[in-house]
């Protein structure tokens, strides 16, 4: 499937360049549509290969709250799948049993993405990877998609979860799913789980001054705003670095 679309591309943009000699600028932005990228991601948006996983049940729709990432509304995003990115999907990303659903663009029915398949996927600007556990490699951390808040020479990640409790109000059965955020440090090629500002500076030691001193400057409290102060620690421990 991948080839073919290459190969369709391929010769869509022979057919372009040919057409375009000699042609004025109006008829060049029309074509801009059909453009070999355009029309290629065009068609895989609808691909098969993006759906055709097992197919997503919404549950606990009566409840409180929801069980996905932000808002449960489908938002635009792309998902690197199968060694292919597709791009312009309608994703949401339920953070209880991390599943990434899929809404296929022509039928109706959700569909789960198979989450080994994932390499990474973006949704409103927010960029998850996925890591697997692998205790040979030194991968110690729970397999699982990750949010990339930082990517530089040291990298800051969160985990997003969401637990779903039950409480008895007014005789019923009410749902909710209360939030929690792991944040962890990739240095020198090792994820640690940062559960503290003290644990986060030990692990600059040698820049713990410094980074005190830039979240000082920058009116950053840790505690009120620990996700904005791991990735000034990080970007400021980066600028550092010999």
């Amino acid at each position: 499937m991948q080839k073919f679309l290459f190969l369709l591309t391929a010769s869509l943009w022979m057919s372009l360049l040919g057409r375009g000699q000699g042609a004025d600028t109006s008829t060049i932005a029309k074509n801009a549509a059909n453009s070999p990228l355009a029309l290629y991601q065009a068609a895989t948006i609808y691909s098969p290969h993006l759906y055709n996983g097992p197919r997503y049940h919404i549950y606990d729709s009566r409840s409180k709250e929801h069980q996905f990432f932000q808002v449960e509304d489908w938002q635009k995003g792309s998902v690197h799948y199968d060694g292919q990115l597709f791009e312009n999907v309608s994703l949401l990303y339920d953070i209880v049993k991390g599943y990434v659903v899929a809404r296929h663009p022509e039928r109706s029915g959700l569909v789960q993405l198979q989450s080994e398949r994932i390499r990474y996927f973006s949704v409103a600007e927010n960029h998850f990877i996925r890591i697997e556990k692998n205790e040979e490699k030194g991968i110690e951390v729970p397999t699982g998609f990750y949010q990339l808040l930082y990517d530089g020479e040291t990298q800051v990640l969160a985990r997003r979860i969401k637990e779903r409790q039950e409480q008895i109000e007014n005789n019923k059965v009410t749902v909710y799913f209360p939030p929690k955020n792991f944040f962890y440090i990739k240095k020198d090629g090792v994820y640690h789980l940062i559960r503290s500002k003290k644990a986060a500076l030990n692990l600059y030691n040698d820049r713990k001054i410094a980074l005190r001193k830039a979240l000082r400057e920058n009116r950053i409290n840790f505690r009120k705003a620990r996700e904005q102060a791991l990735v000034q620690m990080a970007t400021q421990y980066d600028k550092l670095r010999p």
